[in-house]
């Protein structure tokens, strides 16, 4: 399972970013998506953070998100003490920010400015949507642009699909060694589990038969 942790303050749009990427996933890519929020204060302005789970499977697991392959902050005051205890072995921090970092784990991203130079204001909740499948094969750019027009009234498709386009270009020009492989990673560790669960039950059978003394040959290479 893919996972991902959206810090914003109310307004800036956090929800409907991990909405419509769970619809990209899902409407587009033929995967499984959850994507939900958690509030603090209901305020504008107030810190509140989303979720989005993408998976191969049915997702059944819809509680709070606490360490993320991506975890995303489109407001850089957010961030705190202790930030990198929400990322996963490997994973990444998107950063809304101008300033130039040097931790590998963190890919600060100009969202207000890149944001406002398409709407006149900042709104940086839909470059972070550009920003992921530059990041990870999970989904295409072309799974987002389906995603936002699935999930945005239409008055507000071409400038939101702008801004995905140049947010998409900018980090897919940068050489990042981010998580692009976790996707693979997991579901080869699924098919290893999976089999490692045929080979037990295959081995329970056998064992069950030589108890019962049905007096069946059983062959552990057939494992």
């Amino acid at each position: 399972m893919l996972e991902f942790i959206w810090h914003a303050r109310g307004g800036q749009g956090a929800f409907t970013a991990a909405r419509c990427l769970g619809a990209a996933a899902a409407l587009s890519a033929g995967a499984y998506a959850l994507a939900f929020p958690t509030f603090g204060p209901e305020r504008r302005g107030a810190p509140m953070r989303a979720f989005t789970k993408i998976d191969t499977a049915p997702i059944g697991d819809r509680s709070a998100v606490h360490r993320a392959a991506f975890v995303i902050y489109l407001d850089e005051t957010l961030v705190e003490d202790g930030w990198e205890d929400e990322l996963a072995p490997g994973g990444l921090m998107l950063l809304n920010t101008k300033r130039a970092l040097d931790d590998p784990r963190i890919l600060g991203i100009d969202a207000d400015g890149i944001s406002a130079a398409v709407l006149g204001r900042p709104i940086p909740n839909t470059v972070f949507l550009g920003a992921i499948p530059a990041l990870t094969a999970a989904v295409t750019i072309e799974d987002i642009h389906a995603g936002i027009c699935a999930t945005m009234p239409e008055k507000l498709h071409a400038k939101n699909l702008r801004i995905v386009d140049v947010a998409f270009a900018e980090v897919a020009s940068r050489e990042i060694a981010a998580t692009r492989d976790l996707v693979a990673a997991e579901q080869a560790a699924t098919e290893v589990t999976a089999v490692l669960s045929e080979k037990d039950a295959m081995f329970s059978l056998a064992a069950e038969m030589l108890v019962e003394g049905e007096g069946r040959d059983f062959d552990v290479r057939d494992c």
